[in-house]
């Protein structure tokens, strides 16, 4: 009798632990899976390389436009990066001249696996003449990607594969006319080419009107790139109902 007790005991012990065996693999796979999922999550968040996501590293949340753009020559990643303009800040590269709140800063992020930096080549947009001009910022509604696209962006504006980044300004003059300040900057080689196109008049405008940056006339691309684009915003505001931003 004393014999026999410890042996039913022990089969029964190993009963049990035969059929809790499979249930116990299971959960272990299971948090093993769980644990490598959580993992492969949280890589994915910490890898995040859209334009968006390294800009807004870089620049905070208020970021409303990202183009990713390379050169050539270099391993970084580019982004042209769209800021708002909040308050009246004066334009670096005119003087007497500023943008006013609703306008935009494109800004350039240069990414590497190690660090970023900030480069800020004086490239601002208006709000007019494709969206309402605001007096302050209190109604200021966030322009889309879409709607910043017809003011600035990123181009070849010379032809050579490397692209630059670019930005227009309006102004109406009060006697009638307009001033279109058209400007790209080439990253690659540190320089800033503008033109400032005037009409006096209800016609377009004519080239005679144009006024360019002395390093234009080094680089004839440029100067056909920047005229193309003039037109372009002009043709852009012509289409505009008469009742539209101007």
């Amino acid at each position: 009798m004393h014999i026999i007790q410890p042996t039913r005991t022990r089969r029964a012990a190993l009963a049990v632990a035969l059929f809790l065996a499979p249930l116990l693999a299971a959960c272990g796979r299971n948090a093993e899976e769980d644990t490598k999922t959580g993992a492969v999550a949280g890589d994915t968040a910490a890898l995040d390389t859209s334009a968006m996501a390294i800009a807004r590293r870089a620049l905070g949340p208020d970021v409303r436009m990202a183009v990713p753009f390379r050169l050539g020559h270099r391993n970084a990643r580019f982004v042209a990066a769209a800021l708002p303009v909040m308050a009246w800040v004066p334009d670096p590269a005119r003087s007497g001249n500023s943008v006013g709140p609703g306008g935009h800063e494109l800004v350039i992020v240069e990414s590497t696996p190690e660090s970023h930096a900030i480069h800020k080549p004086g490239l601002y947009a208006t709000r007019e003449p494709f969206l309402p001009r605001l007096a302050d910022t209190a109604s200021a509604t966030p322009a889309d990607s879409a709607q910043l696209g017809r003011m600035m962006g990123v181009a070849d504006a010379d032809g050579d594969g490397d692209a630059e980044v670019w930005a227009a300004q309006y102004r109406a003059a009060r006697g009638g006319g307009h001033t279109w300040d058209v400007r790209a900057y080439d990253r690659g080689g540190r320089a800033l080419y503008q033109v400032i196109a005037t009409s006096k008049r209800e016609g377009g405008v004519d080239a005679s009107a144009h006024s360019f940056s002395g390093n234009v006339e080094q680089n004839p691309a440029v100067r056909q790139w920047l005229t193309a684009k003039v037109q372009e915003l002009e043709a852009a505001l012509a289409a505009m109902p008469a009742e539209g931003g101007r």
